[in-house]
């Protein structure tokens, strides 16, 4: 297995970074490296929002995920980091 920590990404409310690993070309996990957000608004939409992206990262097996309602710059700095990490994999 290897993991690789994509490129930490600005958003409108803070910023993040994603850990992904993988065995072969699947991915098998996928984590916040960091996470910094401006206010406590922010913190509880990245709570429930980002169980939701790992959830799509593991079936869609890439960063070509699902928006989610009310999250898009963090579904877009996610999947951003996220693609980076993929690239350092080469997968």
């Amino acid at each position: 297995m290897r993991s690789a920590v994509g490129t930490t990404e600005q958003y409108g409310y803070g910023q993040l970074a994603v850990r992904v690993t993988v065995a072969g070309r699947k991915i098998t996990n996928v984590a916040l490296a960091s996470i910094q957000v401006a206010e406590s608004y922010s913190a509880s939409i990245a709570q429930q929002v980002i169980p939701m992206l790992r959830s799509e990262v593991l079936s869609a097996q890439s960063a070509n995920i699902n928006g989610i309602s009310g999250a898009s710059y963090t579904v877009a700095a996610y999947a951003a980091s996220l693609q980076s990490a993929l690239n350092k994999l080469h997968v």
